[in-house]
């Protein structure tokens, strides 16, 4: 058995074959299969050779999988794959290695990836740095990215509130945005992300502290002064909304979002009650917002 894929062909035994392959052509190559019928799709075992084959449609083949390692699906293949399998005339393991810096990766974690090799992308899986299987398909170009300007700024055309501080304001875009739908867009972390074409966001690995792209656009947030009647109570919750916005992995052990300076009281004639995250001072701040007559408690 031997596999190749060199100057835009990918061969079977010398046969030059192309996606979509078809499945009869594969069995006159690589002999008879056992087929397992699946919701979504078909699956084609070569059990001695290690080989499978997806089609959607039980005809056409879109991925050609050589399974390295055992596994225990009722079509995983009685035998690994162990033939030789060349890419641009190197044995697929050293060409993999030489161009695991290019691979395209779902995540940073992944171990694996997917190299694109002139007309096919040849997708590596890798669970604890060993490689598990590796897929070869048809290579389709992405589609230009096309960026929303949803979260784009825009200045208000009322007269803006202006906060002394920054938590109070993230209560209130809480009760405006996320609680009664006043304030649009609603903030959405992974579609903000999606749509921001200056640098790639990883959620994943910068979810553990306050993305500074993500805390600019509330800072530069403008609430108009309209809705300021709008708001007769606050409430504050480490299940919000938009803590979850700001801070995607915060466990509310700590005080980030606790409210310091209670001034902007002042903008919201109808607020009549407050209830807050824990601080030591809590007597201090009941006190302070009892006289502007503001019940307070804490959560």
């Amino acid at each position: 058995m031997q596999i190749t894929i060199a100057d835009n062909r990918f061969a079977l035994n010398g046969v030059e074959v192309q996606f979509p392959l078809d499945i009869q052509q594969l069995k006159s190559i690589l002999g008879e299969s056992r087929h397992v019928a699946k919701k979504y799709n078909h699956i084609y075992t070569w059990d001695t050779l290690g080989i499978l084959a997806y089609s959607k449609n039980g005809k056409e083949v879109e991925s050609f999988v050589l399974e390295l390692t055992p596994t225990k699906y009722d079509f995983s293949p009685a035998s690994t794959f162990a033939a030789s399998f060349t890419i641009n005339d190197t044995e697929f393991r050293t060409y993999i290695e030489q161009h695991k810096s290019s691979a395209r990766k779902v995540n940073k974690r992944d171990e694996g990836g997917t190299i694109t090799v002139g007309d096919f992308d040849v997708w590596i899986d890798v669970e604890d740095g060993v490689m598990t299987t590796v897929a070869i398909s048809q290579y389709v170009p992405p589609a230009p990215k096309v960026y929303s300007d949803k979260y784009k700024y825009q200045p208000i055309a009322g007269e803006k509130i202006e906060f002394a501080d920054f938590n109070f304001k993230l209560a209130v875009i809480q009760e405006l945005m996320y609680n009664k739908e006043l304030l649009k867009p609603k903030f959405d972390l992974y579609e903000f992300v999606e749509n921001y074409a200056t640098r790639e966001i990883d959620i994943e690995e910068e979810g553990y502290e306050f993305i500074p792209e993500v805390t600019a656009y509330f800072e530069a947030l403008e609430i108009d002064k309209k809705f300021a009647s709008e708001i007769t109570e606050l409430s504050q919750d480490g299940g919000d909304d938009i803590y979850g916005q700001l801070l995607r992995f915060w466990d509310g052990e700590d005080d980030a979002f606790n409210i310091k300076n209670f001034e902007d009281v002042k903008h919201f004639p109808n607020l009549k009650r407050m209830n807050l995250f824990h601080a030591d001072n809590l007597g201090e701040i009941q006190a302070q917002l009892a006289e502007k007559g503001i019940v307070a408690e804490a959560i």
